[in-house]
């Protein structure tokens, strides 16, 4: 299975970034440049839509989401949080997710051209732009492959025959969400687990509980799961929010209310930015006339001061471009070196997002490790962190700070909440907390069902990507001093579809089948492929799909006109051959880079 075509939506980023795409009969666009310049640039899809075996539908190729969802595992992923299956996520996150590598592909190559190098072409595979979004998720799937299977023991019936259930682990809790006594969907959130501990302790939570949702707590990012006992539940539904918040707040954890999907506006430029003064010396960079096998961004230097997801993805991603990416890491090392499954010494999932990275170890908070910092940005293109906000500012390292002895550099900040500031912000920025303070909580979900965060990451990786994207942005049309900064609200308002939730159906979550799960259409073609009548309800189309796999449904289906796709999960992507030469194999497993350049 591959997803074809880059779609509508990676046009519209295009306009967006300051292009003006015109379409080729290939799916892509042409890029006009400056009088008297090369010509113009190309971008297009690595397969033609609609090409054999891929799966697309007539708006310029572009493959439904739903479809898109099941082809790169994702709808796998979802599912984990409640255990019971793959689901749909109700977002057009892999459309928004093509549409930002589409635009790296073509910020890169002008930046190629603007420093010597002459690209005709770029070319933008998505179906690896999918899979890169969930690369830590595929190596630790490498390393351990019992990671992201059910949750299941088998146990014989007197008769002999099998029997499966849940086990004790999967059946003891619930994921967040959690229910206040006033009718309140919150998450609950802190990276400390002595502040864990000491809000649960306060709630009346026993130790052994505290102790091991904890353990899940913190390993959700890698898990994509979070099972909670259901004594934490009980806690806070005992309590109002007025009086949840209040503990939460003498313990410095943060409650962050599910908000509306209709709280903030979609945004179609997840990026801000501001310029410093003109250096009173115009700086350039050197001509490059022939470098036939260099990337566009060899010969750039990043230093990269992050940790967790955010920011180590927009670092891999000027990695991947051919940037020389300097990742500063703890004294010690960062502690995620040492999470399990470990693989030739480092934990599959940090090699993931740091492969291609050269590390160095710095303490800033001392004096000679900011010289030491302030030294390698000496020599440096872009400064990368993902600090909390005023971090940055308590170091001296703002950027107003560096221009004066680093006037060329460009300073990219992976936030929590930019552009908003303020106390009404939840205190505490990750993945969760933002999708449940920007509405994605409740935009996600069908709206015959509660609100709730996925488990899986979705803003951090976006995030990421979108802040590699305003540091290409900034370096290929401007030579002044210019900081940008991105964040994972911003992200999230990338996905936002306005102020409604998506519509309940009897085919919006995957269906199951005879073997696997199927992520069918709601079409007419469907319903008559089937032989099932207009008003067929769900179980009518699980009972029509009983007696062959998914599979074979795939396969038969499209060849009738109904777009599906079978159910793939993050096993199926590493192993089977559709999706092998998207991925590597060097020291674990990673996904090749989405673009090339011609």
């Amino acid at each position: 299975m591959r997803v074809s075509g880059l779609g509508p939506k990676a046009e519209h980023h295009l306009l967006e970034l300051g292009f003006n795409p015109r379409p080729t009969p290939a799916g892509g666009w042409r890029l006009a440049t400056a009088p008297g310049g090369p010509g113009p640039l190309t971008v297009e899809p690595t397969e033609a839509p609609h090409d054999d075996g891929a799966i697309g539908d007539s708006v310029l190729g572009a493959t439904r989401e739903e479809t898109a969802q099941a082809a790169c595992g994702l709808m796998h992923l979802y599912g984990l949080r409640e255990g019971a299956g793959p689901r749909r996520l109700g977002l057009d996150h892999t459309a928004v997710v093509r549409a930002v590598v589409t635009g790296q592909g073509a910020l890169a190559g002008m930046l190629a051209r603007a420093r010597g190098l002459n690209p005709g072409c770029v070319r933008v595979d998505p179906t690896a732009a999918l899979l890169l979004t969930l690369g830590h998720y595929l190596a630790i799937a490498e390393a351990a492959p019992e990671t992201y299977t059910p949750r299941a023991i088998r146990t014989e019936r007197a008769d002999g025959t099998d029997r499966t259930a849940l086990s004790p682990r999967a059946d003891a809790g619930l994921p967040p969400p959690f229910l206040t006594r006033d009718g309140r969907w919150v998450e609950i959130e802190t990276f400390r687990a002595q502040r864990w501990g000491a809000l649960w302790q306060r709630l009346g939570v026993d130790g052994v509980a505290i102790g091991r949702a904890w353990r899940e707590h913190a390993a959700r990012q890698w898990t994509a799961r979070c099972t909670l006992p259901r004594g934490l539940h009980r806690a806070v539904a005992a309590h109002s929010l007025a009086e949840l918040q209040e503990a939460a707040h003498a313990c410095e954890v943060a409650v962050i209310e599910l908000q509306p999907p209709a709280r903030y506006r979609p945004c179609a430029r997840p990026w801000t930015s501001r310029t410093g003064p003109v250096p009173a010396v115009p700086v350039g960079e050197p001509a490059r006339t022939s470098l036939p096998r260099d990337l566009p961004l060899a010969g750039l230097t990043v230093v990269e001061c992050t940790r967790f997801l955010q920011g180590p993805y927009a670092g891999r991603v000027l990695a991947m471009l051919g940037a020389h990416v300097v990742l500063v890491e703890l004294p010690d090392g960062d502690p995620a070196r040492g999470i399990e499954p470990v693989v030739d010494g480092c934990f599959a999932g940090f090699r993931a997002l740091h492969r291609g990275k050269h590390p160095v170890r710095l303490n800033v908070i001392t004096p000679a490790g900011r010289d030491a910092l302030r030294e390698l940005l000496g020599t440096a293109d872009v400064f990368l962190h993902n600090w909390p906000a005023g971090r940055a500012e308590r170091l001296g390292l703002e950027p107003e700070a560096l221009w004066r002895t680093h006037p060329r550099l460009i300073c990219a900040h992976a936030s929590g909440w930019a552009p908003f500031r303020g106390p009404l912000l939840p205190p505490v920025a990750s993945d969760w907390s933002a999708q449940a303070h920007s509405g994605l909580a409740h935009a996600q979900r069908p709206d015959d069902e509660p609100p709730a965060a996925g488990v899986a990451t979705l803003l951090d990786t976006l995030g990421g990507l979108t802040c590699a994207e305003a540091a290409l942005l900034r370096r290929e049309t401007t030579g002044v001093t210019t900081a940008v900064e991105t964040s994972l609200l911003s992200a999230a308002r990338l996905l936002l579809n306005g102020a409604k939730r998506p519509p309940a159906g009897p085919l919006f979550h995957p269906l199951p089948t005879g073997e696997g799960h199927l992520a069918l259409g709601d079409t007419p073609g469907a319903r008559s492929a089937l032989g099932l009548p207009p008003g067929a309800d769900r179980q009518a189309f699980v009972h029509a799909l009983a007696g062959e796999s998914a599979a074979n449904w795939e396969k038969h289906l499209n060849a009738s006109g109904a777009p599906c796709a079978r159910v793939r999960s993050i096993h199926d992507v590493l192993t089977g051959p559709a999706l092998a030469g998207r991925l590597a194999y060097e020291n674990g497993v990673h996904v090749t880079a989405p673009w090339e350049f011609s």
